[in-house]
């Protein structure tokens, strides 16, 4: 049984919606990785303030993550490997999501350090938890695309 939503989704203003929201959250990570990547030594202090981390991990992860959200960026906004790059970036962000709302339970607050690690405003609170959450949404909504058209290919 094929619901309105399924046409909805289905309708070249679905299909253009969904095209734009795969855009935007590319550009989303893309955004966000840069400044770490031009600061990896600031990230690995704002990773080290979720007190999560060993210390042997701090570095490797403020290098590497950065990374990761960039060419997960890339992939959904040059369309390569959609479908791998949307489950990297809603693990990474449900990842996120779980590591502020810990920080916010151990009465921690700091420059989550999602997009600028070198701003000094602090940006624990349930703003950032709903905003991952709506970013978790647009994740999910991408990926349910693909389970309305059984074997479509990710290229």
């Amino acid at each position: 049984m094929n619901s309105t939503f399924h046409h909805l989704l289905e309708s070249k203003f679905g299909k253009l919606l969904l095209l734009l929201l795969q855009m935007g959250l590319g550009l989303l990570f893309i955004l966000a990785s840069l400044d770490k990547i031009w600061n990896p030594g600031l990230f690995a202090k704002a990773i080290a303030n979720y007190q999560i981390l060993p210390l042997p991990l701090l570095h490797i992860t403020a290098i590497i993550l950065p990374w990761i959200e960039m060419l997960s960026g890339l992939a959904l906004v040059f369309n390569r490997y959609p479908r791998a790059a949307n489950l990297i970036i809603g693990s990474m962000t449900l990842v996120f999501t779980l590591a502020i709302g810990s920080a916010m339970l151990r009465g921690l607050d700091f420059n989550c350090g999602c997009f600028s690690v070198t701003s000094t405003e602090t940006t624990m609170g349930s703003l950032k938890i709903i905003q991952n959450i709506g970013i978790l949404g647009v994740s999910w909504l991408l990926e349910y695309r693909h389970w309305l058209t059984p074997g479509r290919q990710d290229h």
